[in-house]
């Protein structure tokens, strides 16, 4: 171990000094370098990373060199595969004591060195198809390899096996050769390796010219525990059969053809040969069967050891000229597994289906089977194949679902329809009570009914184009409705048994815990791919322990993807973060929209202090006011407008009214009891007064300051009269007022009292008669020597 080591840094500190000259490879994946298809010519420099795969496939590489490998002494993997390697030295490959896989495969190697492979101790598989050698070497090529469990070998030009050419192999279990233009075999070459488990032949050659050779071979080969397969080989005469006996003798039980020419008469030989053999698995794949006009029609003979019959991808060009079934009835009879795969198997008369009863498996997916041909096959329902447990008829040109054509199949478990075009699906159906699995999906399927068997344990219905899914199954174990337009969790109630759930790629849009508790049983859900709506809920519980939920979510948690809010669209269920407003919306709203109602409720509160609504009324009333055209002195209406408390009405109404619209000249005077207008809104009033009034005068008092409609009268007054710096407003003072104790809210007033001189109510009696002959000067109108007025601009009023 510790040498392994040490040569293993001897490697690494060597690379830099071959990365001058030699190419680059740039598309490494962790540990694998894949380096294919790049043109290369060399093998290229080795990454700074310790890499165990590396793959120069489909390159024009020619030799590889002594020092090619030097840096890639971590290797486990080696693809040299369709080159033009013609020489290797025979050192190359000594830095790779690891290395595990190597091929070699469709090169142009003329001969093959056992000293290659001297320190390749730990090789598993090695292929040395399609290469131009004609042996194996000088002798004892694969001696080294003791681990070796793969080997492809053989191709074109390989003319000769040698009796040492496979010494040291002990623990082969697959072995590949191709012998199409093999010319001799020493007896005993493959014998000494032991029972091999897979072995493929390509014999083309020697079953046409040398069926000696062949039986040679197949006597060292043939093993009870031995499947045999033959590929890329002719077989079109009876004569060509007769190394198959040896089958029978040696035992083997599994049998395959691959990629072969096969005439009915050939086939039919086979199976003489092998009627009374050990083979239990018959697998014809990849095959055409020809009708030749020369070939006798052989009988068939019974084969009651038959198990499996496997045929895929077979093609019949001419179907209807020769009797296949002839071949296929003995097959039929006794095979209990029986499969035709992609096969345009179309038809199967109802004479035939009623003399097959060992039948428990049959396959016949991918061909082109009608609903009469399937109705044919199962003699409509009458009864036939009563040892049938799974029939599958999917990928073929169904258009309706007949139960009734299984219903008297009473051994009858699973039934798979799927890839058919069923559209609709029955209301009703009769199934037999033994089905536990029916697959239906991608049937394109619309809605689901209660044809559905109450019996069934598996359902897949995957694939369709259903919304709801709510039939009740009452044993039902595993769902499967993944790929529809499902938008909601099934109702677990109608499943009390399930144990799995798939409803991937639906229109899903959120489950809870509360979901999950509805499925007593369910331990595995998969639901990946739906249109997510993330609310705060659904985040944490997908992103909680949920093995406390009972059910274990067995899809990525990354391919749970949301669909909504806009803010966490594209993202995974487990890298969302949603803020609080996001994930408490009603306390959110609630708090929000009771900061609004109290903004609302402080803001009506100020407007309601402060007269708001009252100062834009009268706002509004001012620019009205504003537009209308200012009266002359000659249409003045009153003298005076009075402002005033109406707690010093008592004054007013005994002292200043006798005394100014009594006396001689009257003066006239509005009041707001007597002259207002009744039922007009008061600020219309006091600005109409104030604009008919030659003077407005203010009775002032601590009950003047207490009043809000004298403020309002005093704010229009200063508002519409003063924006001129007029003499319009007299003010009287009743009882002395501190100025510096007037409410804020009257700082108008504070304002006039400032700047204007105002009359005191004496307390001296005989001060009064002076007060009133002030008073009526303030108010007066001046006139002229002829007796007529002028306003207060000095212009001669008519």
């Amino acid at each position: 171990m510790k040498t392994r080591t040490f040569l293993t840094l001897i490697l690494l500190l060597m690379r830099q000094s071959f990365s001058l000259c030699r190419p680059q490879c740039h598309i490494c994946e962790q540990t694998m370098w894949n380096c294919s298809r790049q043109n290369l010519r060399e093998v290229p420099v080795a990454p700074s990373v310790l890499i165990t795969e590396l793959d120069l496939s489909f390159n024009r590489l020619e030799t590889i060199m002594k020092d090619d490998f030097l840096a890639y002494g971590g290797l486990r993997s080696l693809i040299l595969t369709r080159n033009k390697i013609k020489t290797i030295h025979e050192l190359a490959f000594d830095p790779l004591i690891d290395l595990e896989k190597l091929d070699l495969s469709l090169n142009q190697l003329n001969t093959l060195c056992s000293r290659w492979f001297k320190n390749l101790c730990s090789l598993q598989y090695l292929n040395l198809l399609g290469n131009n050698y004609k042996t194996l070497g000088q002798g004892n090529l694969f001696q080294p390899l003791k681990k070796l469990k793969t080997l492809y070998f053989g191709g074109l030009y390989l003319r000769s096996v040698r009796k040492g050419d496979f010494s040291g192999l002990r623990g082969l279990e697959e072995l590949f050769i191709d012998g199409k233009k093999l010319q001799d075999y020493a007896q005993g070459s493959l014998r000494q390796i032991g029972p091999i488990s897979q072995v493929t032949l390509g014999l083309n050659g020697p079953f046409m010219m040398n069926l000696t050779l062949v039986e040679v071979l197949l006597s060292d080969v043939v093993h009870p525990n031995t499947t045999l397969t033959f590929t890329d080989t002719w077989f079109f005469s009876v004569y060509q059969m007769l190394p198959f006996k040896v089958v029978y003798t040696g035992g083997t039980t599994g049998l395959a053809f691959k990629n072969v020419n096969i005439t009915i008469s050939a086939g039919a030989a086979l199976l003489h040969h092998l009627s009374d053999s050990s083979v239990t698995m018959l697998t014809v794949e990849d095959t055409n069967f020809q009708l030749r006009s020369l070939d006798p029609v052989m009988s068939v003979p019974d084969m009651d050891h038959l198990q499996s019959v496997v045929v895929k991808n077979v093609n019949v060009p001419q179907f209807y000229s020769f009797p296949a079934l002839l071949v296929m009835h003995p097959l039929l009879k006794v095979a209990r597994r029986f499969t035709v795969l992609n096969s345009k198997f179309f038809a199967l008369p109802c004479q035939s289906s009623a003399l097959f009863s060992k039948p428990e498996y049959i396959d016949i997916s991918g061909n082109i089977l009608s609903d009469f041909a399937l109705s044919e096959m199962m003699c409509y329902g009458k009864g036939v194949l009563w040892n049938l447990q799974t029939i599958n008829v999917s990928r073929n040109h169904l258009l309706s679902i007949n139960s009734q054509l299984f219903t008297k199949l009473n051994k009858l478990e699973n039934i798979d329809m799927s890839g058919n075009a069923f559209h609709s699906m029955p209301e009703t159906c009769n199934w037999p009570l033994s089905l536990r699995f029916l697959n239906l999906s991608s049937a394109h399927l619309t809605r689901v009914t209660s044809c559905l068997p109450q019996s069934l344990r598996i359902l897949d219905l995957s694939n369709n184009d259903f919304t709801v899914f709510n039939i009740e199954l009452p044993f039902l174990r595993e769902l499967y409705i993944s790929g529809n337009k499902i938008g909601s969790l099934p109702d677990g109630g109608l499943y009390p048994r399930l144990v799995s759930l798939s409803i991937r790629n639906n229109n899903l849009q959120t489950f809870s815990d509360n979901n999950l508790n509805d499925y007593n049983n369910l331990k595995s859900l998969e639901a990946a791919y739906n249109t997510y709506v993330c609310s705060c809920d659904f985040v944490a519980f997908m992103t909680s322990d949920l093995t406390k939920h009972r059910v274990r979510i067995r899809d990525d948690l990354k391919s749970y993807i949301c669909d909504s809010p806009d803010t966490a669209r594209g993202q995974s269920v487990a890298d969302v973060s949603l803020s609080v407003f996001e994930c408490h919306k009603v306390l959110s709203s609630s708090l929000l929209c009771s900061g609004i109602l109290a903004v609302f409720l402080l803001i009506a509160g100020l407007c309601h202090k402060f007269s708001v609504v009252w100062y834009m009324r009268m706002t509004w009333t001012w620019l009205r006011a504003k537009r209308k055209p200012k009266l002359k002195e000659g249409e003045l209406e009153y003298d005076a407008f009075v402002s005033y408390s109406e707690m010093d009405s008592g004054w007013v109404e005994a002292h200043l009214v006798p005394e100014l619209e009594q006396s001689e000249p009257p003066l006239r005077l509005c009041l707001h009891k007597r002259d207002f207008v009744p039922g007009g809104w008061i600020v219309d009033n006091i600005m109409d007064a104030i604009e008919r009034s030659h003077k407005t005068l203010f009775i002032l008092s601590q009950h003047f300051v207490r009043s809000e409609w004298c403020k309002y009268e005093l704010d229009y007054t200063h508002f519409r009269l003063f924006e001129q710096n007029d003499d319009r407003v007299v003010l009287i003072l009743l009882e002395p007022i501190d100025k510096k104790a007037i409410p804020k809210k009257f700082c108008k007033l504070r304002r006039v009292m400032n700047s204007r001189t105002y009359l005191e109510w004496p307390g001296d009696d005989d001060q009064i008669a002076r007060f009133w002959q002030s008073l009526r000067t303030a108010i007066e109108r001046p006139v002229t020597d002829d007796g007529s007025l002028i306003d207060f601009t000095g212009n001669l009023i008519i």
